[in-house]
């Protein structure tokens, strides 16, 4: 049967007196992005960049010889373990021994990528006809270059399938012509057969909410919603990493949405809930208007309202007899995420995105305050005492979960990554936006898929004053936070009624 419960193993436990005090484990789960993806290729190489090349996580007691490296070079050590979580035999989870800190973490990955094969040539053409049937106006400035480059694609695809029509016809023109005519419109064919569909197929079946997809969007976010509700009420963990790359990042904002209105904190008395209500009232005094477009570009104090999140984390992990629905994603990572580009891929415009934030349809951070006062909580009755009930309404999930949002800003579609960019536009100043500068192999060539990877070289682009700019590996490990920067020293409860 397999394991869903990190257990340590028996070889490499240190000696009694050497052993840092055992707290609760906590869980990193990553949503891969588009393309034809392997299980576990995303999730080995994650965890290798976040937990095994990171000597400060691990006591010497978990440094290993690296299998992989000739010249044995230490690593920390970990294990793929079966679970019965991802209710796929395809997929594992890594585990690692306890760290210096006394706690283990187990990584997993939200696969998905099986559910949206498939895609035809015609829901692809559906889907990018609708990204260029749009009036000027409502082109982002940071989406201009995508329009571009998805324009002439339709027109390179288009002369190409014309041309191979057209050279049936070669009695008109000469062989030699129409053989290079042939094999040049059957490349481009080939290519997007090859590159389109296995990449941006996966962008035309979630992106956007049609009749022709709703059903995989529907099957994504359920296999999803499976994994994080059992980690969710896993008296185990006492905390949640979600980490997302390109169309991933996507996927994991519409579970963290979903989620935080079946978890979020209802059923609030002002007597018995006075630290709840205190952390987040200290969120109340950063929330956002509704109109977007008044929101400020940047918080006074950024750091102040991320210790904020996560002492409202801290207050809402811990599950009671009144409270048993316990949150426990602290944070939310975004890697070179097209959610900077919503406005464009998900609504028409700017303006229609907006109107969702308005609506509660997307989550902003800081949260969209409630009334004149700002505050996320609303009336929703009296206990059978008569005492007064309050909610914090469903559309704050990024109250209590904190945003970081990494991204490589390149020259154009020429270098770095086009996909990426900052967040503070759509989804508000919150959003923590770390910007690297990534360069791989090949150099600063579409560096979309290098953010964890050992082999890149990259750096911090804008550092705070004083401090030496990051590697970008140290960048996502900061983000990840494994070591808990911000937690008390001593373990937390799952059952005690303070944190």
């Amino acid at each position: 049967m397999p394991d869903s419960q990190p257990v340590a193993s028996p070889v490499t436990n240190p000696p009694a007196s050497a052993k840092a005090p055992r707290k609760l484990s906590q869980a990193v789960v990553i949503v891969h992005g588009m393309g034809e993806q392997r299980p576990m290729d995303t999730l080995r190489a994650f965890a290798q960049a976040v937990w095994s090349h990171d000597p400060a996580r691990a006591p010497f007691y978990a440094h290993v010889a690296d299998p992989a490296d000739p010249l044995g070079e230490k690593i920390n050590q970990s294990w793929i373990t079966p679970d019965s979580r991802t209710n796929s035999h395809e997929l594992r989870r890594i585990t690692t021994p306890y760290d210096v800190d006394g706690r283990r973490t187990d990584f997993y990955e939200l696969y998905w990528a099986d559910i949206t094969q498939g895609t035809t040539r015609g829901r692809l053409a559906a889907w990018v006809t609708n990204l260029l049937w749009r009036k000027p106006a409502d082109i982002p400035r940071d989406a201009r270059g995508l329009y571009v480059v998805t324009f002439l694609a339709v027109i390179a695809v288009l002369a190409a399938s014309f041309a191979l029509a057209a050279s049936a016809w070669q009695g008109y023109i000469s062989w030699a012509t129409g053989m290079v005519v042939t094999i040049l419109a059957s490349l481009v064919i080939w290519a997007v057969d090859r590159f389109g569909l296995p990449y941006f197929g996966d962008v035309a079946a979630y992106v956007r909410a049609e009749a022709a997809t709703v059903e995989k969007r529907a099957l994504v976010r359920e296999r999803g919603l499976t994994l994080l509700k059992q980690l969710m009420t896993d008296d185990s963990y006492d905390r949640i990493v979600l980490v997302s790359h390109s169309l991933g990042s996507v996927i994991a904002y519409d579970l963290l949405q979903i989620l935080w209105a079946d978890f979020r904190p209802r059923k609030l008395e002002a007597a018995r809930d006075k630290a709840r209500l205190k952390a987040i009232r200290a969120i109340d005094k950063a929330t956002l208007k509704a109109d977007g477009s008044a929101w400020p570009d940047r918080l006074d104090d950024l750091s102040g309202f991320r210790r904020d999140q996560w002492e409202l984390y801290r207050q809402l992990r811990i599950r009671s007899a009144d409270h048993p629905m316990p949150w426990k994603i602290s944070d939310f990572v975004t890697l070179g995420s097209p959610l900077t580009h919503s406005e464009f891929l998900v609504t028409y415009n700017l303006a229609e995105f907006r109107r969702g934030i308005a609506e509660r349809l997307f989550s902003a951070c800081p949260p969209v305050g409630e009334g004149a006062t700002g505050t996320m909580l609303y009336e929703e009755g009296h206990s059978p005492s008569g005492k007064r009930q309050r909610a914090v309404h469903h559309g704050a999930v990024f109250a209590a979960t904190r945003w970081t949002n990494i991204f490589d800003r390149g020259n154009g579609w020429l270098t770095g990554d086009p996909i990426s960019g900052p967040m503070a536009e759509n989804f508000g100043p919150g959003v923590e936006s770390i910007q690297v500068e990534l360069r791989g192999l090949r150099g600063r060539v579409f560096t979309h898929t290098l953010y964890w990877s050992l082999k890149a070289t990259g750096v911090e682009v804008a550092a705070p004053a004083g401090t030496p700019p990051r590697s970008h590996l140290a960048v996502l490990r900061d983000a990840v936070d494994l070591g808990r920067k911000l937690e008390a020293s001593q373990a937390v409860s799952m059952t005690s009624p303070q944190a």
